[in-house]
């Protein structure tokens, strides 16, 4: 029997998707690449309606409307969050979040992006500046989440709820057949040898290694140097327009900032500016270094949809490290294929929908938002 859908990745977009389907009724089965829990446990761990600087530039690349959506997505995304939290009893401060992104910005540039995030549906509000000079930017709430205990209470709901999940195997082909895609994977472990195949009517492609993941324009990862100093004092959290710094948060017992996205070169030296600046600037001496995988963004923009090829779909938005974004592409891609909200359509067979209703008609059904 082949499954209704087959999740490629167990990243935040992927396992929000699974979830959601699975609560649904739908068979839905997710292969990942890594042990259990790594592929979603990592990012900054802010989730906001929308970023000032992400939104000039969808505005700008594709049209105010774009924007508009954006924002949509992020307040689904958001209350998708939350209702993950509440069902795992994770804690989520609520902080105000000032966004300084646009920079010295003037007045109706700030106007206009604080225009495009509320018509999106979003409260946000002006900072103080001068009168020609909007440089204190954006008002908002944004949630803080630990990523590594997010990602455990998440994967636990989307098992709970029926997904199938498999870990530490690599795809190593996909073949569409009439109906069904069919993909072999392989245990990771060096002395396995022996292909395992799995068939879905729809196949969701987190991380780009299927052939409309590939032609969505998935590229390599990028990195983000971090470092975590002593607490500073600061209790909201900050986009900054960078570099050498681009996101200032609290965490326990310290603060942590985030440099640009860079590529593998171009790391060391982001590090190091980026050490320089919490120096010169905080007076901070002996601070944990790290680094974040991302995917690439475009614009920030996520690009979730169906393929070209029957029975495809794929999400990207920063899947691998974006807790936002990842949350948004994988709750929109649930309601592409399930055919509810702006699903342009596509959805899956008749046969899948019929077969996952009398299920739910067989046993309660539990709430995916």
């Amino acid at each position: 029997m082949a499954w209704d859908v087959v999740v490629l990745g167990a990243t935040i977009a992927g396992l929000t998707a699974a979830r959601r389907l699975a609560a649904d009724g739908f068979a839905v089965t997710v292969l990942d690449p890594n042990p259990e829990l790594v592929s979603a446990s990592i990012g900054h761990g802010v989730a906001a309606s929308a970023h000032a600087s992400t939104v000039a530039k969808m505005a700008a690349a594709f049209g105010d409307s774009a924007a508009h959506e954006h924002v949509r997505r992020n307040l689904v995304g958001l209350e998708e969050i939350r209702k993950i939290a509440a069902s795992g009893a994770l804690e989520l401060p609520e902080v105000e979040l000032h966004d300084h992104s646009l920079g010295v910005a003037l007045d109706r540039e700030l106007h206009h992006v604080r225009r495009l995030i509320h018509d999106g549906g979003a409260e946000i509000s002006l900072l103080g500046g001068t009168r020609s000079l909007a440089a204190a930017g954006l008002r908002s709430t944004a949630l803080l989440i630990d990523p590594a205990a997010y990602a455990a209470v998440l994967t636990g709901q989307a098992v709970a709820c029926g997904v199938r999940l498999v870990t530490d195997s690599t795809v190593v082909h996909i073949r569409r057949l009439d109906g069904v895609t069919k993909v072999a994977y392989r245990n990771n472990l060096a002395w396995s040898r022996e292909l395992e195949v799995v068939a879905g009517h729809a196949v969701i492609d987190t991380l780009g290694i299927s052939p409309w993941g590939a032609l969505a324009g998935i590229e390599s990862p990028r990195y983000v140097p971090t470092l975590r100093v002593p607490d500073v004092g600061m209790r909201e959290a900050r986009l900054l327009a960078g570099p050498p710094v681009w996101m200032m948060r609290p965490v326990a017992g310290g603060t942590l900032l985030l440099g640009p996205t860079c590529t593998a070169g171009q790391l060391p030296g982001a590090a190091v500016a980026l050490a320089n600046w919490a120096s010169a600037e905080l007076g901070a001496a002996g601070c944990d270094a790290g680094q974040l995988v991302v995917d690439p963004s475009d614009h920030g923009r996520p690009i979730v949809g169906a393929s070209a090829i029957p029975g495809g779909f794929y999400a990207r938005g920063n899947g691998r490290g974006e807790l936002m974004n990842g949350t948004a592409s994988g709750c929109y891609l649930a309601s592409l294929l399930l055919g509810s909200g702006m699903t342009r359509g596509v959805s899956l067979p008749w046969a899948s929908k019929l077969r996952a209703g009398l299920g739910r008609m067989l046993k309660p059904r539990r709430d995916a938002g």
